[in-house]
């Protein structure tokens, strides 16, 4: 779930609202110090700010029992990164760090069981500029959803992945990837 900046502010002031009408009612003389130090708690909300993350998408893959699609942008894939791709096909929705070199990093995303004529698109990848906190080395992963006109007639339900690979020269300063999450697809 994603919050505006006015939707956090009102959020803010409600929560500070409360914490001073507790405060003015009711308040006996033990309950004084319990009030003072529930507002030093209360911190304003910090505004994150998200980069884009520069990714290739190698792979888009539906596998069912009775067929398998795939779209492929490069002819040749290294066969350890494509066995380790292969293995996890049918895989929950989610994405997954598959395998890291040198100088990329490949992720399977997976959509999860979709009607066959269903597919994904990637909306966005993107990460905290500034990696503290909860965000420090997560990577935020965006879908759509989409019509794929290239399996309308097929049967049934298929697992739909796809493998993306990123640049660790496109990730923020210091950033790893230890955290993937998705949003986006049913």
């Amino acid at each position: 779930m994603c919050i505006g900046s006015g939707s956090r502010r009102l959020m803010f002031m409600m929560i500070v609202m409360m914490i001073l009408i507790s405060g003015c009612y009711g308040q006996g003389s033990d309950e004084s110090d319990y009030a003072g130090s529930v507002t030093e708690e209360v911190r304003e909300v910090q505004k994150i700010d998200y980069v884009q993350v520069p990714y290739t998408q190698l792979l888009y893959t539906k596998t069912s029992p009775e067929f398998t699609w795939e779209f492929r942008s490069i002819e040749r894939l290294d066969p350890d990164i494509q066995q380790l791709y292969d293995d996890s096909v049918n895989m929950a929705p989610g994405g997954w760090v598959l395998k890291e070199t040198d100088q990329e990093i490949y992720i399977l995303v997976s959509g999860g069981q979709l009607p066959s004529a269903q597919g994904f698109r990637i909306a966005s990848v993107k990460m905290a500029r500034e990696q503290t906190g909860n965000e420090k080395d997560h990577l935020y992963i965006t879908l759509a959803s989409q019509e794929d006109d290239g399996t309308e007639g097929y049967p049934g339900q298929a697992s739909v992945t796809s493998l993306v690979n990123i640049p660790k020269s496109g990730l923020p300063d210091g950033a790893v990837i230890h955290g993937v999450s998705m949003t986006g697809v049913d």
